[in-house]
């Protein structure tokens, strides 16, 4: 019969980890591979409980946080053996769910590797980005909003001329009543970075009373009326690491976007008839549209 080894050899092993990802050990190749359990015929190592514990942000972690870990390795051992027993690594579904978290995989690691740059943003960068966003920073807001859903094609431009006119939420939805426009209406709150970017600066300048029509989606446009606003400055030591991560992110998709104009321009590519890809599944039955939409003496009462 097969056994899982446990005892006071794994538990010693387990502090001897921790120690040595706690940096106690010069962390070579030899330890890396040390076996720290075995479950059947499967072993588990000093890398993959690393793996496990930096997973979990366990970078300094204590025997107690590595057992846990180790425990959790062996229980998905279990799991994975009983799962080649019952052949589910040939099932189809799971074959390509194994190939798609491969290519995910493998295009992470070569962005990370060769594509997205690796110099820090500098202080500079940050301070003059801080500079040029007072809505978000040092001028932060946080906002009271009622939002107005409504169809686009809805807002003529007598509806709009009159919601300008509205500055409460019951002004609102008589004006909208009135038009027989159907909207969908939710009270919210939203601090400056929650909203639109190009949108900042209305918002900041709006006063209260004032609506702001967000650009239409999907043919729906929303209507945010502004109820409250409570002054949330945000202090640059503060902003610094949420500047910094934008900042990265943003040079990063520009990194992304000129590899692949490049690697599209290089490369041989035959796409299929846009009309074979759409799904040939009978759609969902559709809500009725008074359950979805309700009407402003609906949301008056």
């Amino acid at each position: 019969m097969k056994r899982i080894f446990t005892g006071w050899c794994a538990t010693a092993a387990v502090a001897l980890v921790a120690a040595a990802i706690a940096g106690c050990f010069d962390g070579n190749s030899g330890e890396k591979s040390q076996v720290v359990a075995r479950v059947n015929d499967a072993e588990i190592t000093v890398s993959q409980l690393r793996t496990a514990l930096f997973a979990k942000g366990e970078a300094q972690p204590t025997a107690a946080a590595a057992q846990q870990a180790l425990d959790g390795l062996v229980n998905e051992q279990l799991l994975v053996d009983a799962a080649l027993a019952n052949k589910l690594d040939r099932d189809p579904t799971v074959v390509q769910a194994i190939e798609a978290a491969r290519r995910q995989m493998l295009a992470r690691a070569y962005l990370d590797r060769a594509v997205f740059p690796k110099q820090e943003i500098s202080a500079a960068e940050q301070t003059a980005y801080y500079k040029a966003h007072p809505p978000l920073f040092a001028q932060r807001r946080v906002y009271q909003l009622s939002a107005f859903t409504v169809s686009t094609a809805a807002l003529t431009a007598d509806v709009v001329k009159e919601l300008g006119l509205a500055s409460s939420p019951d002004g609102v939805a008589a004006v909208l009543t009135g038009h027989h426009v159907a909207f969908e209406m939710q009270n919210l709150t939203r601090a400056a970075e929650q909203l639109p970017l190009e949108q900042l600066p209305q918002f900041a300048a709006a006063e209260i009373g004032d609506l702001v029509i967000q650009p239409a989606q999907a043919e729906r446009s929303t209507l945010m009326l502004i109820t409250g606003a409570q002054n949330a400055p945000l202090g640059f030591d503060s902003a610094q690491p949420i500047i910094q991560q934008y900042l990265m992110n943003v040079r990063n998709a520009e990194a992304l976007d000129t590899h692949l104009k490049l690697a599209r321009a290089s490369a041989s590519i035959s796409n299929s008839d846009p009309a074979l890809l759409v799904p040939t599944a009978a759609p969902l039955e559709p809500e009725p549209r008074e359950s979805r939409l309700q009407h402003g003496a609906a949301v008056l009462n």
